[in-house]
């Protein structure tokens, strides 16, 4: 499949540059996009609600969400998305979502994000990277 038609899907990594702002196309908390990888569908709870966001998009699409800083949980699970924490407490933050790049995740890929995902990896938030 060419790298054009290339679509989200489990099992696929993702590379995302993400912004958050306090209103919509205004991208004002974080003061450059910032890039995030993931493998998309490894979670124990099957896809985030944000990586149902993600299914079926091509490199280049640009997504707009509006997020309950309170519902940061619930929409991201256990991914370790690298936003402000000042996000979580706020009453409504927007996200601009631009997919940067789709790959077939190698199994070795797919087995250390799965073992991120279940545990408290580092404590941070992040990947200690030594599954």
């Amino acid at each position: 499949m060419s790298e054009s038609n290339r679509k989200i899907e489990g099992l696929r990594k993702v590379t995302l540059l993400l912004e958050a702002g306090s209103r919509e196309k205004l991208m004002d908390l974080t003061p450059e996009p910032v890039s995030f990888e993931l493998v998309v569908g490894v979670g124990p709870e099957g896809y985030t609600t944000f990586e149902y966001e993600l299914l079926d998009k091509k490199v280049g699409d640009i997504l707009y969400l509006e997020i309950a800083g309170w519902r940061f949980d619930d929409m991201f699970g256990r991914l370790a998305v690298p936003l402000p924490e000042k996000v979580r407490g706020m009453e409504v933050f927007f996200m601009k979502v631009t997919v940067y790049k789709i790959e077939d995740a190698d199994q070795s890929e797919i087995v250390r994000a799965m073992a991120c995902r279940v545990g408290d990896c580092g404590g941070g938030g992040g990947c200690c990277g030594n599954h």
